[in-house]
Formats: C-alpha cells, sequence, structure tokens
C-alpha cells in the first residue's frame, strides 16, 4: 500500500534547471520542485505568447503560476538545438544562484515517420536535442555540482524504446501496428542512447555522488507535443503529469550513492517506493479532491 509522506521542503535550498518547461511534463516537473522549495530555472524555446507559439504554454505563464505559490523561478529563452543557448542557461544560473544541484533533461523533437524518408534535417536535429544537448548539459553543469558535494542529474526517457517484437507478424496487432504507421524510430533510438549514456555517466560520476538516472512515463502523457506531433491522440488513456512529477521528485532527491543507474518507468518506480502521488503543488492528491 502507497503511504503519505511528508516531503515539505525536501529541494529546500536546491537550484533546480528544468528543459522543456514552458508546457507538459516538464512544467509539472518544475512546479512538483518549486513546491518542494526548489529554486528552479526553467528554460524552452517560446518565451511568451504571439506569432512565434504554434502551442499552447509559455514560461512566462509557468513562472508567473510558480511566483503565485511562493516559488522561485527564473525562465531562460533557449533553443537547445545552439550551443550558445545551452551554455547560457548554465551561466544565467550560475550568476543569479551560484549554482546548480539538479539537472533534468526533459525537452525533446519527436520527429514520427518512416526511417527510410527522414531527412538529415530531421535525423540530425532528432540527436542534437535529444541526445547531444543533454550531454552538453551535463558536462557543463557537473563542475558545479562537484563543488557543492554531489547532485542529480535526471534524463527524461520514453516508453517507445521497447523494441517491436521480431516476425512473425501479428502477435501484438496493435503495439505493432503502432510501429509501422506512427514511424517512432528515430526518436525511439534518440531515446535508447540517451538511457545507454546515462547508466556510463551514473558510473563515472559515482564517486562525486552525483546520481544519473532516466525515467519515462508507463504511458503517453497527453501534453501538447506529444498530441501535435501524432505520437497520441487527445482522447487516448495517458499517465496523469502528476505521476511523472512524483517520479522525478523522488529520483531527484533520494541519495545518490543507492538510487542511481536506473532506467524506471514511473508507476513501478513509486510502487516499488510506496510513494503516494501528490499533486503539483505538493498536496495529498485526496485533500486536492476535496
Amino acid at each position: 500500500m502507497q503511504q503519505e509522506q511528508s516531503m515539505d521542503g525536501v529541494l529546500e535550498g536546491k537550484v533546480a534547471i528544468v528543459t522543456g518547461a514552458s508546457r507538459g511534463i516538464g512544467v509539472g516537473i518544475a512546479k512538483r520542485f518549486a513546491a518542494e522549495g526548489a529554486k528552479v530555472v526553467i528554460t524552452a524555446r517560446t518565451g511568451d505568447a504571439g506569432r512565434d507559439a504554434p502551442l499552447p504554454g509559455t514560461l512566462a505563464e509557468v513562472a508567473a503560476a510558480i511566483r503565485a505559490t511562493g516559488g522561485e523561478c527564473l525562465p531562460v529563452v533557449a533553443d537547445l538545438a545552439v550551443p550558445e543557448d545551452r551554455a547560457r542557461i548554465v551561466d544565467e544560473t550560475l550568476a543569479a544562484w551560484g549554482g546548480v544541484d539538479i539537472l533534468v533533461n526533459n525537452a525533446a523533437r519527436g520527429f514520427y515517420g518512416p526511417t527510410m524518408e527522414m531527412s538529415r534535417k530531421r535525423l540530425l536535429l532528432s540527436f542534437e536535442i535529444n541526445l547531444y544537448a543533454p550531454i552538453d548539459l551535463m558536462q557543463r553543469v557537473v563542475p558545479s555540482m562537484r563543488n557543492r558535494g554531489g547532485g542529480w542529474i535526471l534524463n527524461v526517457s520514453s516508453a517507445t524504446t521497447r523494441m517491436p517484437g521480431p516476425a512473425p507478424w501479428g502477435r501484438d496487432e496493435r503495439y505493432e501496428r503502432f510501429h509501422r504507421e506512427k514511424g517512432p524510430t528515430i526518436y525511439a533510438s534518440t531515446k535508447a542512447a540517451l538511457e545507454r549514456m546515462s547508466a556510463g555517466a551514473a558510473a563515472e560520476l559515482s564517486a562525486d555522488c552525483i546520481a544519473v538516472n532516466t525515467l519515462a512515463p508507463v504511458e503517453a502523457v497527453a501534453s501538447e507535443g506529444a498530441v501535435d506531433m501524432g505520437a497520441i491522440d487527445a482522447t487516448a488513456g495517458y499517465e496523469p503529469l502528476e505521476q511523472m512529477a512524483e517520479a522525478a521528485l523522488l529520483l531527484c532527491s533520494e541519495p545518490p550513492a543507492t538510487c542511481s543507474a536506473l532506467c524506471v518507468l514511473s508507476g513501478p518506480l513509486l510502487a516499488r517506493h510506496g510513494r503516494a502521488v501528490r499533486g503539483l503543488d505538493g498536496k495529498p492528491m485526496a485533500a486536492m479532491a476535496g
């Protein structure tokens, strides 16, 4: 049975960077961390609403929501495909708050379609955003984490890394049809590489008391981006945003010496730790419903 736990202030005094935080999973993680006392740096390409914001959600809106509940937040508009922007995210964090304790690499680009028809531009951008940008940001924050005696790095992955079964076909028609028609191959490949990199980095950074883990939702989270790219439809069954946020909090607060090099799904992770899902404001879900 899951137990309610008092989590008040578990991230008090910590500085966390969350990428892709203008909408979806990134917003949930940023709000949940802020509710536990973290100073949160949120970053994405969309700063304010306007013509250049094709999907709902902006950094300005998220920052306002966090500050309205008493949280501290620094929005940094940045394109993770641009090396100078990645450097600026970390530089502005250090200038504002003196260090980094937590990095959540959540931002991703997902181009769905047949691999044999994928353009070189989309192939390169997929790996740049989904694999190289997380590595670059990790390299930039690790010196600060070492100076502060440790830290946590969380790389958000995807359940699409599960490979389709081998021939003969027809044993799992729904899943095989998804792979044939939706074409998640390149996106899934970048996430599989992210998982392998994370496990290796966890071993390399273990002596520095820096945890590195990967987390994926059990099912798709119906974020604006996931629906827009065609990965799911808006009426499909999906995982509550709060579940991913709670799992992220767990992986970014447990001792690195005992909780690192994990490649886990949100639901099973929380069940294994007996952790109940709380609202993004840190309150028990039952209290929210009441």
